[in-house]
């Protein structure tokens, strides 16, 4: 097994919340579980330290990440700053791009919130934050988003918002048709919201799954 695919196994594990943040991962025991050398298996960990879903403590080893409530705001303001950039590049280009990708995300999005797929709903509102800045074309702004939004499912393990999670989806629709417009100062005053609503949390409840084994379901 590579540390490519050792590292989307584990990543996976964290971000379905099978494995929780401050879970220590083991070097002995995930080469013992893989099939793997101690070698790929800190290789695969430093990738995904490098996402920001592990880290590493002196003398103890690897961890999932555990953010605090100060990361979690610091990150909240990073991808509000990372969108509001992305809007205006997609408002200043010459030719506007498609919307369709973005509605059609938020139209899964809104089916799987009627139909009480939480887990669903909440992949596909990251989804639209990625289709968000995606619209720009700019691999750099689409790359950070990519490991802010990785981040962000790190966190929400930790802060859940103390919403009803309906009152998360109308800024979508309104962000979209802001995009539609093209009311630029509305729409960074939008996502400045959004990102606002979203930061009001509390301690979340999430539970670990005690075997490895289990967890990476192997």
């Amino acid at each position: 097994m590579q540390p490519e695919e050792i590292g989307r196994l584990i990543a996976t594990a964290i971000l379905d919340r099978r494995l929780v943040p401050g879970r220590r991962l083991n070097e002995l025991e995930l080469s013992r579980l893989l099939g793997a050398s101690r070698s790929m298996i800190r290789f695969a960990l430093v990738g995904l330290q490098h996402d920001g879903l592990v880290a590493f403590e002196a003398n103890r080893g690897a961890f999932v990440a555990k953010p605090t409530l100060a990361d979690a705001h610091f990150l909240f303001e990073a991808l509000a700053a990372n969108e509001r950039a992305a809007v205006d590049i997609v408002l200043a280009a010459a030719t506007p791009p498609s919307l369709e990708r973005l509605r059609g995300v938020h139209a899964r999005q809104a089916k799987a919130r009627a139909r009480g797929r939480t887990r669903r709903s909440e992949q596909l509102a990251i989804d639209f934050h990625h289709e968000l800045v995606a619209l720009t074309g700019d691999p750099l702004l689409v790359d950070a988003q990519r490991k802010l939004l990785l981040r962000y499912r790190v966190a929400t393990a930790v802060f859940k918002t103390g919403l009803d999670d309906r009152e998360l989806e109308d800024p979508h629709g309104e962000i979209l048709a802001l995009l539609e417009s093209r009311s630029a100062a509305k729409l960074r005053r939008r996502v400045d919201q959004h990102w606002r609503l979203v930061i009001r949390g509390q301690a979340s409840a999430a539970h670990d799954v005690a075997d490895l084994a289990e967890a990476l379901r192997l």
